[in-house]
């Protein structure tokens, strides 16, 4: 007896030939080679920091006595930040003892990266705040008239004067109080932007790495020149102040440089130091421009319930110019390894600008025309780099 097979039905031609393309793509999966352990980031070099991450981990020593240089030199994105002792020499208008040095204190923030092709680049800005220095005079106030109820008008800068004056109470040493004549010595402001192309090159034999910069730098400087004075002023019949006179007279003159530099960073590591020293030679051009301006207030002190201004004078002017500008930038540091990526360290560091800097004087008070200046600023440095 024959016994007659069943057609298949639609349904199972259907999951007949889909098994079999599922077959088919397991095999190409299975069989397709792994091309790489990492995701793709088109950014893969430079935010490879660490494969574990574990960048607080303590030091391990052997590794770094029996790893090469090129393997101890790290790779990835580093920040860096130091705090700075920074010193300035005094303008060569400055009739008191222009080749002092004063000192203040400003901040270098670093940020990069260096990629495992040895390629990568550096941005760091520096912003110090001073110095400000100033000769303060110390000036008597002149005898003040007895008004009703034998009243002594108050000390003007307790009330009516402007918000930016000195302010002093009366002093009983001194009778009414005194004032004081400010004269700036050396005040300024400096900022420094930089954008650097980095390479480095094959670790030396001894384990010294290279790595040579090319770059674009800003800087502005800003000097400040500052007088202020005060006059009793009287009238022919009166041995007393009939008019309390208080002048304010700044001059600002600004540097913005734009400059190119070339530099390099060699650094050698010792156990747990790392010792560098960074250099940097820049020019450019330096658009130059200063403003004056000068304002003399009055008040009188006959009303005891005020004092209101008598008269405002002011006058401005400002001028421009342009020079040209070289100067270097070299530091020298010593790191200690706290961390696997993290770091202290201390230095030091010599701002050199050769020419083409403008520092002025008020009016009346000093040269306002040396517009070709050099800058010497020795600074001592310490903070922490990460990944560094």
């Amino acid at each position: 007896m024959k016994i007659k097979q069943a057609q298949p039905t639609q349904l199972g031609k259907w999951m007949k030939h889909a098994a079999a393309s599922l077959t088919a793509v397991l095999s190409f999966v299975t069989a397709a080679p792994v091309e790489s352990s990492q995701p793709f980031h088109p950014f893969a070099e430079s935010m490879d920091i660490d494969p574990d991450y574990q960048w607080f981990a303590p030091v391990d020593m052997q590794e770094l006595n029996e790893l090469s240089a090129r393997k101890r030199a790290n790779r990835g994105w580093f920040v860096a930040y130091d705090r700075l002792h920074f010193g300035l020499d005094r303008p060569d208008s400055s009739s008191q003892s222009k080749n002092r040095i004063d000192m203040t204190w400003g901040n270098r923030y670093d940020l990069g990266f260096m990629s495992e092709k040895d390629r990568g680049w550096l941005f760091s800005f520096t912003h110090v705040s001073g110095p400000n220095v100033y000769d303060d005079t110390r000036i008597v106030r002149g005898p003040l008239p007895v008004i009703a109820n034998n009243q002594t008008p108050q000390n003007p800068f307790l009330t009516s004067f402007p918000a930016f004056t000195l302010r002093f109470p009366a002093d009983p040493a001194f009778g009414d109080g005194t004032f004081l004549n400010r004269k700036s010595v050396n005040v300024a402001t400096l900022s420094s932007f930089e954008a650097n192309k980095t390479w480095r090159f094959e670790p030396y034999r001894y384990g010294g790495i290279l790595e040579p910069l090319i770059g674009f730098r800003y800087m502005q400087f800003n000097d400040y020149s500052v007088d202020q004075a005060y006059t009793g002023i009287q009238n022919d019949t009166d041995v007393a102040v009939d008019i309390d006179q208080f002048s304010f007279t700044t001059t600002r003159t600004d540097n913005q440089m734009v400059m190119g530099q070339l530099g390099y960073r060699y650094s050698s590591t010792l156990k747990r130091m790392t010792f560098s020293q960074e250099s940097r030679f820049f020019a450019g051009q330096n658009f130059q421009t200063q403003g004056f301006s000068s304002k003399t207030y009055q008040f009188t002190p006959q009303d005891p319930d005020g004092i209101p201004i008598l008269g405002q004078t002011s006058a401005f002017g400002g001028r421009e110019n342009s020079e040209f500008v070289v100067g270097m930038d070299a530091r020298a540091e010593a790191a200690m390894q706290l961390t696997k990526a993290f770091n202290v360290r201390a230095g030091v560091q010599v701002l050199y600008i050769g020419r083409g800097i403008w520092r002025g004087a008020n009016p009346g008070q000093g040269n306002q025309d040396l517009v070709d200046q050099s800058i010497v600023s020795p600074a001592f440095t310490f903070g922490m780099a990460f990944n560094r």
